[in-house]
């Protein structure tokens, strides 16, 4: 209830005013006929009343079904997304979250799976499509996640993700701290990392090679980008 209340009181309230982009329109994301509240002057708070999502889980909900998941193993790293419905129509579906305190490979109750990307339980080559959605930036050994990521996918794998945009990659200085919101924490979590279009040519690979597939879009200018295990 505490939760609840913290939200209504500092996320919702004090952004009513934004009320007036609410749009009816089909969702990109479930597909539907929906009323896109905005809560937000950009795109990050204007959000499907149906299945939640904003226009950064649009446009990788988009390049999702362009791939076929007949057979496929998927990893989500988010437990709740709207992303969700989509992906179940994997073979193999595993929605992941994050603790510092609990095991590897741990299970929770709602079938989530503990997994930290800077040290996944997965074996090599084991995974078919990534997924994660404004998560990297947060990471504070990134090289490290996408030397992860390159180790679990299959070759011709793919992880499908989502930063906020920045004009250039830069490892953020404790000085100038940032924290996005969180849904699990009040306070927010800290952003390690700005990352821009020249992320491409600093964290590929031999065998793992980025690129945005997507983009940009919206007030924000939104990407997505796609790393593919070679």
């Amino acid at each position: 209830m505490s939760r609840s209340l913290h939200r209504l009181r500092h996320g919702v309230l004090p952004n009513l005013r934004y009320l007036t982009g609410t749009r009816v329109r089909r969702c990109r994301c479930c597909q539907r006929f929906s009323v896109i509240v905005s809560l937000s002057p950009g795109d990050e708070v204007k959000r499907c009343l149906i299945c939640g999502a904003n226009l950064r889980y649009e446009m990788l909900a988009e390049q999702i079904r362009k791939l076929d998941l007949e057979g496929k193993t998927v990893v989500e790293l988010d437990p709740s997304s709207p992303l969700r419905q989509i992906l179940m129509r994997a073979s193999r579906y595993i929605r992941t979250y994050y603790s510092p305190t609990e095991p590897a490979g741990s299970v929770r109750p709602d079938g989530a799976r503990r997994e930290d990307v800077t040290d996944l339980s997965f074996a090599a080559g084991s995974i078919d499509l990534m997924v994660s959605s404004d998560v990297l930036e947060h990471v504070p050994n990134l090289e490290r996640a996408f030397a992860e990521t390159a180790r679990v996918l299959k070759p011709g794998g793919l992880h499908l993700f989502t930063v906020p945009p920045r004009g250039r990659t830069r490892r953020r200085p404790v000085e100038d701290p940032e924290y996005h919101r969180d849904p699990l924490d009040p306070a927010g979590i800290l952003a390690h990392w700005d990352i821009g279009p020249d992320a491409a040519a600093i964290f590929s690979t031999e065998t793992l090679r980025l690129q945005v597939v997507a983009g940009p879009e919206g007030a924000d200018r939104r990407v997505v980008w796609q790393a593919e295990r070679t």
